[in-house]
C-alpha cells in the first residue's frame, strides 16, 4: 500500500472521528437544553415542581440528580386559588371549611422524589438510565416505615436518536414483598415501555401482575388488585400531545376486613377518535365505553350487587380546524383575542352532540337503562358574552338541548337506600317520575332554556340548592 493510501486512510479516520466527536459533543449541549426546557415546564403546571442538579458535564456523557415535589390536592387549590374577599361570603366560607378540616398529617406532605439520572452521548443518540434514591425524601420515609424494601427492585432506561426523533423508554419493576407489624405484602412485576417518533405520535404499554395484602390474624383485612395491562397511543395535536386511542383492562379487587366485603369483576375502559368530513369541514368525533363485570358491597350499612354494567359515551361534531388554531395560539405567551375568538366561532357555530350510547346495569338482578342526547345549537361566542352581560341567567342552557330517559324496574328500586327511595317517592308525587307495574322511569328534555321531567316544568334554579 502506498503512502497516499495510507495517509488518505488515515485522513478520513481522523476526520471521522473529529465528526463523531463534534456530533456527540452537539448531541450534549442539546441534551442540556432540553433537560432545563423540561424543568421549566414542569415548574409552570399546578402539579409538579422540578429542579436539577448536575454532578458530571464530561464532554461525551451528563449526570445529575433530578428534584421532584408532586404537590398534594390542597397545595394545588393554593396555587389556584385568588386573593380572599372579605366581602365574599362564599370566598370566607370555603377558608373556613378548610380550616375546619386540616388534612390529616400525612396527607399534608408533597411527594417528595431524588431521581439520580445518568446519560451517555454519541453522534446524535443518547442513552440514559434512572434509579430512585431510597435515602432521601418520601422514598426515605416509606422506607423507615417498612413499606417498601430498603432497595427497590425498579430500573429505567431509554435511547433517543436525534437524526430521526425515534425514542424508546423501558420503565420494569421485579417482584417485591415487605413483612409488616401487621400484615404481609406481595407487589407483583410491572412493564411500562414508550415508543415511537417524538415529532408525532407515540405508544404506551403498560402492564402489571397486581398486588396483594394480606393480614397476620386471620380475619382481618385482606387486599388483592388483579393483573392489569392496557396501550394508549399519544399524537402531537399542533403542539400538544393527545391521546386518540387507549384501552385499559383490570381484572378485579378483592377486599374484606371486619366491616364487610367487596369484591368487583373485570373493569374494561376504551376510547377511540377518530375524523369524519362534513361540509363545514373535518370533524373529531370521540367514543368512550366503560364495561364492569360485577360489584358486590356487603357491609354493616349496605348491600347490593351491580352486574353486567355498561355506559358508552359519543361525542361527535368538533371542528378540527378550529381547534387546531386555538392548540397553536394558546402557544403563544401572549394569545391573540381576536384570533381565538375566530377559532371559537369555527367551533361553536357547528352542532355538536354529545350522546348517552344505550347504557345499562343490573342492580340486585332489577335491570337499569338509561339513553339520551345533549347538543348545542349553533352560536357564535359574542352572542353567549352579550347575554352574560346582559345578566341572563345561565346563558349557555339557551344553547343547548337535549333529552334523557331513565327507567329501573322494581328490584332495583328496593336495592337503593332508604333516604334515595324516599327522595324518589317525593319525585313521584311532583309527577317527575311515572310509575308503572315494573318500575319507575322518566324522560327529561331540556329546550329553550326550560328542563322539564315528563312534561313537569324543573325550576332550574333550585337545583343547586337541592344539591347542597
Amino acid at each position: 500500500m502506498s503512502s497516499k493510501i495510507i495517509l488518505t486512510v488515515v485522513g478520513v479516520a481522523v476526520a471521522g472521528g473529529i465528526a463523531a466527536a463534534a456530533s456527540s459533543w452537539y448531541t450534549a449541549q442539546k441534551l442540556d437544553e432540553y433537560v432545563q426546557a423540561g424543568v421549566e415546564h414542569i415548574n409552570r403546571s399546578n402539579v409538579m415542581r422540578a429542579s436539577w442538579y448536575p454532578k458530571s458535564s464530561l464532554p461525551f456523557s451528563r449526570g445529575g440528580v433530578l428534584h421532584l415535589v408532586v404537590l398534594n390536592e390542597q397545595m394545588q387549590e393554593n396555587l389556584n386559588a385568588g386573593p380572599v374577599d372579605s366581602g365574599d361570603p362564599e370566598s370566607l366560607q370555603r377558608v373556613q371549611e378548610q380550616m375546619a378540616e386540616p388534612l390529616p398529617e400525612e396527607k399534608q406532605k408533597p411527594l417528595d422524589l431524588f431521581i439520580n439520572v445518568s446519560n451517555s452521548m454519541f453522534p446524535f443518540i443518547v442513552k440514559g438510565e434512572a434509579t430512585l434514591d431510597m435515602s432521601r425524601g418520601t422514598a426515605s420515609e416509606l422506607v423507615q416505615r417498612k413499606a417498601v424494601p430498603v432497595s427497590l427492585p425498579i430500573s429505567m432506561t431509554w435511547i433517543y436518536k436525534a437524526y430521526n426523533q425515534d425514542f424508546n423508554l423501558q420503565l420494569s419493576m421485579d417482584r417485591w414483598s415487605v413483612t409488616q407489624p401487621e400484615q404481609n405484602v406481595n407487589v407483583g412485576a410491572a412493564e411500562v415501555s414508550l415508543d415511537g417518533d417524538m415529532r408525532e405520535e407515540l405508544e404506551l404499554n403498560y402492564a402489571w401482575e397486581g398486588v396483594t395484602a394480606t393480614s397476620k390474624q386471620p380475619g382481618q383485612s385482606e387486599l388483592e388488585i388483579m393483573p392489569l395491562d392496557g396501550i394508549a397511543l399519544l399524537r402531537n395535536f399542533s403542539g400538544i400531545w393527545i391521546s386518540p386511542e387507549g384501552h385499559m383492562q383490570l381484572n378485579g379487587i378483592r377486599s374484606s376486613g371486619a366491616d364487610g366485603k367487596v369484591e368487583m369483576g373485570q373493569l374494561r375502559f376504551d376510547t377511540v377518535m377518530d375524523e369524519s368530513p362534513s361540509e363545514t369541514g373535518t370533524m373529531l368525533n370521540m367514543k368512550q365505553r366503560i364495561s364492569l363485570s360485577k360489584l358486590y358491597l356487603d357491609t354493616q350499612q349496605e348491600r347490593f350487587n351491580i352486574d353486567d354494567f355498561s355506559l358508552g359515551l359519543n361525542f361527535s361534531g368538533l371542528n378540527k380546524q378550529g381547534m387546531e388554531e386555538l392548540a397553536q395560539l394558546a402557544q403563544a405567551e401572549t394569545p391573540d383575542f381576536i384570533k381565538m375568538m375566530a377559532s371559537l366561532n369555527k367551533i361553536t357555530t357547528k352542532t355538536m352532540r354529545l350522546e348517552l350510547a344505550p347504557s345499562s346495569m343490573k342492580l340486585n338482578n332489577g335491570m337499569v337503562t338509561a339513553s339520551g342526547k345533549l347538543e348545542s345549537l349553533p352560536f357564535e361566542v359574542e352572542q353567549l358574552m352579550r347575554a352574560s352581560a346582559a345578566d341572563t341567567p345561565n346563558p349557555l342552557r339557551y344553547m343547548l338541548q337535549g333529552d334523557l330517559t331513565i327507567a329501573a324496574e322494581s328490584k332495583a328500586v328496593l336495592a337503593l337506600p332508604a333516604e334515595m327511595r324516599q327522595q324518589l317517592a317525593t319525585y313521584q308525587q311532583q309527577g317527575f317520575i311515572r310509575t308503572a307495574s315494573t318500575g319507575l322511569s322518566s324522560n327529561m328534555q331540556l329546550r329553550g332554556g326550560e328542563l322539564t321531567a315528563n312534561g313537569q316544568v324543573i325550576p332550574l334554579q333550585d337545583l343547586g340548592t337541592q344539591s347542597e
